[in-house]
Order: structure tokens, then sequence, then C-alpha cells
């Protein structure tokens, strides 16, 4: 039987490789069969505590094996799972628990006491009972249960909630049927060419599009997968090389931190095992993609791109880094994307448009936002007069040109753009510059408004190590850009703040640098 539930992911490693360890985090290891089982327990608590088909099941747990054991037992049951980082605070925990109604909270005695939830009514804790200690433990609860009758189901219907990071607002829940996970794990997998023989680290967390995906495509293949939480660069090194870690999923605040000078000749020879790397969470600057290829010499990298609202879209082969290195690639598997102008018409090669993703992984919405649902999940502007025939894609709102080979180039968010001097400015370009500069480690840039209506260039630059010298960066800046590029004013941030999924606040960093921290609209990811 081909999968079509997320649980028969597991289901079909569990018949070929019961044995073999499936996770592992720290010291602690699980197998395929255990994992299977301790899901299975999992499904019948959640049951006995009524929880039935469609109601949401929320996940507030550390990058552990517990949180796998918490997904697959909410998916066995029917119900929807939604993880939630703990790194959000209070407010922005209610605030997921208020909007999908979350029926039951699988967590810690740390967690919950930390931000002294009173909802949902129903808890499970996953560590020990102290003594005198009133609720309901998993430790004890698991040795009371048994019985593997699922809940029956399709593809279509609801697997879990993604809430993404809020960079402009409160989180939206992207809903998630189980065909996409499904999808999403084999479409991955082949192009990236995943097998039982793989280990992969994953530091990503679950409740970002690509992390869920790593794990998927891990347990549906037989891969190992090593759970690591990024602090330090040098850690993550050493379990590269100690786990032989043959695949590896990072973001652009990791690469920086891996390819600080202090780092710089580390990866000659220790990694010859590491397969391929992969990068989420926006376009790699070429800065960063020359330091991959000198760190990684003998590893094929893969430039991908991808949105919550469909997973991946774009790859670009690793046979074709060298000649085209600011690409984002060409669709993946099963997937078609092209770029429409404000006209709604396809573009042609050279013409910038809004990238629109057909076929595969795409989402269903939104939780709770039919207004935010009809402007991102749309009709099909090729149907050409059939719009009958109901077909969805979903428009990006990122940017894109394609050259006369077909592969995509990203160059902003459409609501980024700077207007200056009568010409339109790419953020991302600007960034891409002055990540070039002697010490400048990251950099975000975008534009404030001007009286006479133009808008002028701010930059936001992280030092390498922790200081600079604004005036010098600034010359440097101007060296290296046109005139009209050039950032009007330059401040130092001596380091970025990172939202729950790990990314730069982009959001965060706008609102302090144009004076707008005062006002009512706190990123929730803080």
């Amino acid at each position: 039987m081909k999968p079509y539930m997320l649980w028969h992911l597991l289901e079909g490693s569990l018949e070929r490789f019961p044995e073999k360890t499936a996770v592992k985090h720290k010291e602690r290891t699980i197998s395929f069969q255990k994992l299977d089982e301790a899901s299975w327990r999992m499904k019948a608590i959640l049951a006995e505590r009524g929880v039935k088909k469609g109601d949401r099941v929320g996940i507030l747990l550390e990058k552990s094996i517990e949180q796998l054991i918490a997904m697959f037992g909410s998916s066995m049951a029917g119900s929807i799972f939604v993880f939630i980082n703990p790194v959000l605070k209070k407010k922005q925990i209610e605030y997921i628990l208020k909007d999908c109604d979350i029926k039951l909270l699988v967590t810690t005695k740390k967690h919950h006491a930390k931000n002294d939830l009173q909802i949902p009514e129903t808890v499970l804790y996953m560590d020990e009972r102290g003594e005198g200690e009133a609720g309901l433990f998993w430790p004890e609860l698991q040795e009371q249960v048994s019985g593997r009758s699922h809940v029956e189901g399709t593809g279509e219907d609801i697997a879990c909630l993604i809430y993404t990071s809020g960079s402009t607002g409160w989180p939206k829940g992207v809903v998630v049927p189980h065909r996409t996970l499904v999808e999403g794990a084999k479409i991955v997998s082949s192009y990236l060419e995943i097998t039982n023989e793989d280990v992969l680290l994953s530091v990503l967390p679950f409740n970002f599009d690509y992390g869920l995906n790593q794990a998927t495509s891990s347990v549906m293949t037989g891969a190992g997968l090593v759970l690591h939480r990024f602090f330090l660069a040098r850690d993550l090194l050493n379990v590269l090389e100690r786990e032989r870690i043959t695949g590896f999923a990072g973001m652009n605040p990791i690469w920086v931190k891996v390819f600080d000078q202090r780092y710089a000749g580390e990866g000659e020879g220790r990694f010859d095992h590491l397969r391929y790397v992969t990068n989420s969470g926006g376009k790699v600057p070429r800065s960063i993609v020359e330091k991959m290829q000198r760190f990684f010499p003998k590893t094929k990298i893969y430039l991908m791109y991808g949105l919550t609202e469909a997973f991946r879209s774009t790859y670009l082969p690793p046979e074709e880094l060298d000649r085209r290195p600011d690409s984002i690639g060409k669709a993946i598997p099963n997937v078609e994307i092209f770029a429409v102008n404000d006209r709604g018409e396809v573009c042609g090669p050279g013409d910038a448009g809004e990238l629109v993703h057909r076929g595969a992984l795409i989402t269903r919405g939104y939780w709770n936002d039919k207004e935010q649902t009809e402007k991102v999940f749309r009709g099909n502007p090729m149907m050409k007069g059939q719009d009958h025939l109901n077909e969805v894609v979903v428009y990006s709102g990122d940017l894109v040109r394609m050259d006369e080979e077909g592969y995509f180039y990203f160059v902003s968010r459409r609501d980024e753009m700077i207007k200056t001097s009568g010409y339109r400015v790419s953020p991302t370009e600007v960034e891409e510059i002055l990540l070039e500069i002697p010490g400048v480690r990251d950099a975000v840039v975008f534009g404030r408004e001007l009286e006479n209506g133009d808008q002028g260039i701010v930059a936001v630059v992280e030092p390498s190590n922790g200081e600079g010298d604004e005036k010098r960066m600034k010359q440097e800046a101007a060296r290296r850009l046109p005139a009209y590029m050039v950032p009007h004013e330059m401040h130092l941030e001596k380091e970025f703040r990172k939202t729950a999924n790990g990314k730069v606040d982009r959001s965060y960093l706008k609102k302090k640098w144009l004076g707008l921290e005062g006002e009512n609209h706190e990123s929730p990811n803080r």
C-alpha cells in the first residue's frame, strides 16, 4: 500500500527496519519499532482523554524524541497536531492555543509553569510526576495502555497547523493536509537521494516547514535522524563529525556563524562523509555560497527555495552551482513554477514577477483567516477563462525572474522593494554586497519614507566581532555599490535577534531603527 497518511511513513520503515535506530537525541536512541509502539500508546492516551478526529493537539516541547511520539500519536488518533516553539513568550503561546482551540496540550512541567498556562484544561506532561503532583504524566500512563486501532481518514484530512513566524503581525496557522506531508517526504527524498544509509542532522525546529520535512523524509526512507539544538558553531561541527552526518539542512543565520573567521580552517578534511547540505529560510548570498564550497569541498550543495504555504518549490542541482550561484533553481518534481506580472500575465525570461507555485505540496489556506487565504490561494491565472475548474495555486509574494534556460532568481519580497531616486532597489541585492565587506557578519536593509515621497535606504549591520566602524562600512558600501544603492543610514546591532524559527527578526530591526517600537504591532515571535 502506498502511504497517504503521515503515520503510514512510520509503518513502512517499521516493516523494513524494525531494529534500526530511527532517532537519536544526545545519548538517547529509539528504534523504528519502539517509536511505533510509543506512538500507538500516545494515540491510546489521547483517545482515552476524549481527543477525536479533527481536534487540535498542541505540542509544546524542546526538540526531542517525545516531539515525534506526540506527532505520530496525534496522527494515528486522527487529530491535528500543532508544534509550538518553547522560545515563544506566554502571550504568543496563548494566542496559538486560543486561535486553533487546542483540545489537549503535550508539554513539560517546566514549560507549563513558566508560562502559567490556564488553557487548555487537559495537559499531558512528558516528564516524571513529582511527589504530591497532580495531573496526567506520560511515563506512568504509557504503561497502562495498548492497542493499534487507528482512526480512518484520507490524505485530504488535515494533519497539522504550522504557525508562521509572524514577521508582519500575529502568526497565521497554515493548514497542512496529510497529502502534503507525504508528498513532500517523497519529492524531497527523491532529488536529495536520501536512503536508509543516510544519517540526517535535524537542527531546524519541527514547527518550521522544512524542519518537519526533514523528519518525515528520514522516517519514510529509514534514514537515521540526529536531533541537535543549535547554539554554538563548534558544537554543531563536532556533531557533524562525531555522528558521521551525511545530510544537513541549515539557513543563513547558521551559515553565518559556522563560517565565522575563527572556524575558517575547521572544514578541512573533517566532513568527507557529509554527502549533501541544503538551505532554507531565504536566498543564500553568493558570498556564503562560496564559503560553503570552500568549507565542504566534497559535499553536494543544494540551494533551495520554499514557502510554508507550499513547503518546497525549487532547487538548484549541485552541478549547476558554479554556473549560477545566485539562482534558486527550477521547480522540484511534480511542481510547476512561473512568474506573473501586475496584469496577471505570465512573465517571459528576464522580466520580474511574483512567483506562483502550481502542483504538488499546496496546503489548504490559513486557519481562521479567510481574507488572507483568498489573497494567497487563488485560481490558476493560466486557465484562460476556465476558472470554474477551480484549480488553486499559491502566490508567494516574492518577486523572481527567469533566465533563458528556465532557472529562477530571487529579486525581493514584493512589499519590500525600495523606491529611491527613480529606481526600484532590492534590499536583498544591497544586503549581499554589504556581506562582502570585511567585518560584516550579517545585514538587513529596508526603506525609510522621506518627506519628498522618496525612500531612503537604511542598513543595519551585525559586525563579526560585535564591534565595527559605521563610517568605514559606509565608505566600503559606496565603493562597491552604485550611488543610488548606497545606504543613506548605516547602523550597528551587536547581535541580531532571531524569531522562533531561528530566522533574523527583520520586523523587529525595521521597527527599532524606524522608531516604531512603541506602536502596537509587536512581533509575536521573540
